[in-house]
């Protein structure tokens, strides 16, 4: 998962929202063009989704080609209010955001539910069980793991081992992974994905990331050097939010 954090700091932004905003009707009922947010968002995600991490196409009916998706959902009227704010918006695969997400926002207390929010502010009362990478950084919430299993060998997100069980931590972190898919626990949440789609995402990045893993493990300092002397591997490396994970050593190697 990618850090978006410096999404509203970008150099870019500011004329963006500029442009959004002179697109805009007034009333904002219908018209507000979030895709103009979509060219800043991939510069900034290393044209990566910033939840699965596969690399974005341009085809528009591919499962993979980038959405632009309301944080909080504009499906169903749950969020009205929030359909024209750019801060809500968030980058994803069309398969994060058609297939995984969807119009889902579960909270920790459904009754503290913002619907009449205007602005992001406004939902400062609420407690979402996902997080925004645009808001929030996936080091606080996971840990990276290599797992080898009966389907091929994957990588995963887990639970960072030093939240409190059953804190509220627990509870977002537990639930990013399943609503996404982001485990291969998500077998038993989304079994038409099992052998298919997720999984096909999960294991493209294992051999990307594994012998540098390996490296980082075994305390191997001659091989972690040759990885990262190689300016075009480590340039590549480095567009991945799971090298952050790697440099920080929140990972494990799992045997099954």
């Amino acid at each position: 998962m990618i850090d978006m954090s410096g999404i509203f700091s970008h150099v870019d932004y500011d004329e963006t929202v500029v442009k959004f905003n002179d697109f805009k009707t007034p009333n904002c009922n219908s018209d507000c063009d979030w895709s103009l947010f979509q060219d800043l968002h991939k510069n900034v995600s290393n044209n990566k989704c910033p939840i699965c991490e596969v690399e974005l196409v341009e085809s528009p009916n591919h499962p993979y080609s980038a959405t632009i998706d309301h944080f909080r959902p504009k499906a169903n009227d749950m969020y009205p209010g929030l359909k024209c704010e750019p801060k809500n918006y968030i980058l994803m695969c069309s398969l994060c955001n058609n297939r995984y997400k969807a119009a889902k926002f579960p909270l920790l207390d459904e009754t503290k539910r913002a619907t009449k929010a205007k602005t992001i502010t406004d939902t400062r009362c609420e407690q979402p069980l996902l997080f925004n990478p645009a808001e929030e950084k996936p080091l606080d919430f996971f840990e990276l793991a290599f797992r080898i299993t009966e389907v091929g060998n994957i990588l995963e997100l887990k639970r960072k081992p030093t939240i409190p069980k059953g804190s509220y931590h627990y509870r977002r972190s537990a639930e990013m992974i399943k609503l996404f898919g982001l485990g291969y626990v998500h077998k038993d949440i989304h079994p038409e994905d099992s052998k298919a789609l997720r999984l096909e995402v999960l294991r493209l990045h294992y051999e990307t990331f594994i012998e540098l893993a390996q490296a980082i493990k075994g305390n191997d300092k001659k091989g972690f050097t040759l990885i990262l002397m190689d300016e075009n591997r480590k340039e590549m490396l480095k567009k991945y939010g799971f090298f952050d994970f790697l440099m920080k050593k929140q990972f494990s190697i799992c045997l099954g």
